[in-house]
């Protein structure tokens, strides 16, 4: 292969630039590449879902393709360990504790943790320390920009 001459089409191992928009199934888009900005990467080192990146196989630049991300593909399953009760007096006056508010917490080793208010009631509120994106599909649209 000569220097700078581009593939034909995707092969694992190769270095691709993509675009891609993940929406949700009501179609509300939850992240996005900016033309100016794609994402670069080489194909099957486990940057993006596996899935994901066997779709990119035999792609060519400017081509686009959508596939939908499952889950436990993106990112994971609701683990209902992590929503948890927690005092309102742990926090600090200027804490909006409200439903849909997010709020901060350290665990006892010292790691940060956000997380989103789904109840609040009298002298505790609960909180999801999932990702937000969690139990949800994705629907990515993805388009080669480059390979190399």
């Amino acid at each position: 292969m000569r220097e700078g001459y581009a593939m034909d089409a995707v092969k694992e191992g190769l270095k691709v630039k993509i675009l891609f928009e993940a929406k949700l199934e009501n179609g509300q888009t939850v992240l996005k590449t900016e033309e100016e900005n794609p994402l670069e990467l080489t194909v099957g080192e486990g940057t993006i879902p596996k899935s994901l990146d066997a779709a990119l196989i035999d792609m060519k630049v400017g081509e686009s393709k959508t596939t939908t991300l499952e889950p436990a593909e993106a990112f994971g399953s609701v683990v209902d360990d992590l929503i948890i009760d927690l005092p309102k007096d742990g926090f600090g006056a200027e804490t909006e504790l409200e439903v849909g508010s997010r709020v901060s917490i350290n665990s006892p080793e010292g790691k940060n943790f956000i997380g989103t208010i789904v109840e609040v009631k009298d002298n505790k509120v609960k909180a999801d320390f999932n990702h937000p994106l969690a139990g949800r599909s994705l629907i990515f649209t993805v388009t080669i920009v480059s390979i190399d």
